[in-house]
């Protein structure tokens, strides 16, 4: 009797801890390989529209007659500017790493205005930060906001646009389209 509760004990560990494993990898692997097939599809460093199809396969839970924009970005080699120009309206613009990490998010009322510019850069390394640390002038640098660096080389700046039906996705999409993603830190063309 005692070796049958020890073997239900440790199925019921292994069932856990499969779940759990599945629960916290899978996700973030699933979406690095999206981000994959998206830079292979439409290059990196570029801002385009998803189609309807690539966009009910990234993001499942948004309405599928909205649009979105996004930009594979890769900061391995240097910084991306993302410069958003966004028609009226309700937007959310969300930064992603490769590993569906949520590290910046901004909607039009927290912006303030529909075309900004948002420098994207790896976030230093360990070594970095303790010689930065050591750096007088480091402490002088406060984040703007309007700077975002990435733990991953690789990641996904968002943006949402919905309509409010079908029939506007066309020209919400023509609009959203002029958002610009390139390589190169913010000024520099």
């Amino acid at each position: 009797m005692k070796q049958h509760l020890f073997w239900a004990a440790v199925a019921l560990a292994a069932a856990v801890a499969a779940h759990a494993a599945f629960a916290l990898f899978v996700p973030g692997w699933w979406f690095s390989r999206e981000v994959s097939r998206l830079s292979h599809a439409h290059g990196k460093n570029s801002f385009f529209i998803l189609t309807p199809e690539e966009q009910a396969q990234l993001f499942p839970g948004l309405p599928r007659f909205g649009v979105t924009g996004v930009c594979v970005f890769d900061v391995a080699k240097g910084d991306v500017t993302f410069a958003a120009d966004l028609p009226d309206g309700f937007w959310v613009t969300t930064i992603y790493t490769d590993k569906a990490e949520a590290i910046y998010s901004v909607n039009n009322r927290q912006s303030g205005a529909n075309s900004f510019t948002v420098s994207l850069s790896r976030a230093p390394g360990l070594i970095e930060q303790l010689l930065k640390a050591t750096d007088k002038e480091a402490a002088d640098e406060i984040d703007s906001g309007w700077t975002v660096t990435s733990p991953e080389p690789k990641g996904l700046a968002v943006v949402w646009y919905p309509t409010p039906e079908t029939g506007l996705r066309a020209i919400a999409a023509e609009a959203v389209s002029r958002s610009r993603c390139t390589a190169g830190p913010a000024g520099e063309s």
